[in-house]
């Protein structure tokens, strides 16, 4: 215990630098400057001015039509541009447009999409592709396509936000109607009444998922918009200071195995895992420190669930800060590629730059970063499947890298001790 304790107040101590205070303040005045931008932005006119989305009607029946008309209806939307099939295929045609629709339905997006006169100032375009309605009836939940507009990021995240969270509602209606019309028909389907039930039941079932989205009423999108913001800031500051502190209490690891430091400190009795366990612990009470006056500036919507993926993304980033300790050979190194690992899990994790904005690849690498899935802590209903799990599958690799690296680099070290005692003999 001596050695542990040993360990602990050196790791402190040596964390206790100009940097290490500066790791600690910085995520708190980023939380203080986020606060005063959110008052700032609380005093002027919040509310979201309406926009123009595109909408390409591959479907083109009685539903799709129905879905249109509620969709004009919505006061956050200036204009509904619809486009079916032909005339897509004729703007393709004349070589009017740049977008191409594909074999599976799809459009084709290109880097002028939106600068096209059909789609010029529009948001986003939605999809909706061929028998969509119809794979409802079904239980073949098909995927409604969006493409977003770069350059309108908040209108773009409003419009996924919408359609995605109508499309499941709508189906999940839709199944509501059909499973009553079976029990009723008994199992026989007559065409002009299964007809009549659809004229019947799309208008309802439609005005009923638009009805029960509540972003869609532009009164309640400011304070909406405010809410999701400041967790995202929240986000930002409460990574940014677990990574830092991670990388302010690790740095020293390499240069300590390289100089001998840790086989000393074996030697005298301590304990591999009591000088990580000493590092953890001093990384927790640092964090637990920084991030109090993080929660107290910006208050998010935080919930027993939320603390505990807080919880687990600290473990997440300490283990992924460990694991490269074992991939540097420097200090200097590993501040290199931490100060890397920093700034792309910030801004692929979605907490600098909306997620569904940004390429593929980056999307693929936010979904291997700790920030991401805190972040949805506050954004997913399922908060134990959609972050807290994904955090400890994060957290159980870094520290199996870290393992295994040592165990690796342990092997290698009792082979080459054993060569030099062969050529010795």
């Amino acid at each position: 215990m001596k050695s542990f304790f040993a360990s602990l107040y050196k790791d402190i101590c040596l964390f206790l630098s100009v940097s290490g205070l500066l790791s600690l303040l910085l995520p708190a005045l980023a939380a203080g400057a986020f606060f005063f931008g959110l008052s700032d932005s609380s005093k002027a006119d919040m509310t979201v001015k309406p926009f123009a989305v595109a909408l390409a009607d591959l479907d083109e029946t009685e539903m799709s039509e129905t879905l249109i008309s509620q969709f004009r209806e919505v006061e956050l939307l200036s204009e509904v541009r619809v486009y079916n099939r032909a005339e897509l295929a004729e703007a393709n045609a004349g070589g009017k447009t740049k977008v191409l629709l594909g074999a599976d339905d799809k459009l084709v997006p290109s880097d002028g999409m939106f600068s096209d006169e059909l789609f010029a100032d529009c948001a986003a375009v939605i999809t909706v592709p061929r028998d969509f309605f119809y794979d409802a009836y079904t239980g073949d939940e098909g995927p409604v396509h969006i493409i977003l507009n770069g350059k309108m990021p908040l209108e773009s995240a409003l419009t996924e936000n919408i359609v995605g969270s109508v499309m499941g509602i709508l189906k999940s209606e839709r199944a509501a109607w059909y499973a009553a019309y079976s029990l009723k028909a008994g199992g026989e389907f007559d065409p002009a009444d299964f007809d009549a039930f659809c004229a019947d039941s799309s208008v309802s079932i439609i005005a009923s998922a638009l009805g029960r989205k509540s972003v869609l009423d532009d009164r309640g999108t400011a304070e909406q918009m405010k809410s999701n913001t400041k967790n995202t800031f929240f986000t930002c500051a409460c990574s940014m200071l677990m990574l830092f502190v991670s990388a302010g209490v690790l740095k020293t690891l390499p240069d300590e195995r390289r100089l001998g430091l840790v086989d000393r400190f074996v030697s005298i009795g301590g304990r591999p895992f009591s000088l990580i366990l000493s590092k953890l612990l001093a990384a927790a009470v640092f964090c637990a420190v920084g991030v109090v006056p993080v929660m107290l500036i910006l208050r998010p919507d935080a919930s027993p669930l939320v603390y505990a993926a807080i919880v687990c993304c600290f473990f997440a980033s300490f283990a992924v800060m460990l694991a490269l300790t074992r991939l540097t050979r420097s200090t200097e190194q590993y501040m290199l590629f931490g100060g890397l690992i920093t700034v792309a899990s910030l801004l692929f994790g979605g907490t600098i730059y909306p997620s569904p904005l940004l390429p593929k690849f980056a999307r693929a690498i936010g979904g291997l970063t700790a920030p991401r899935y805190l972040l949805n802590s506050f954004t997913e209903s399922s908060v134990l499947k959609k972050s807290i799990l994904p955090l400890i599958i994060i957290a159980l690799i870094g520290f199996i890298v870290y393992i295994g690296a040592q165990l690796v680099e342990a092997a290698w070290s009792r082979r080459m001790n054993a060569l030099k005692g062969g050529e010795g003999k």
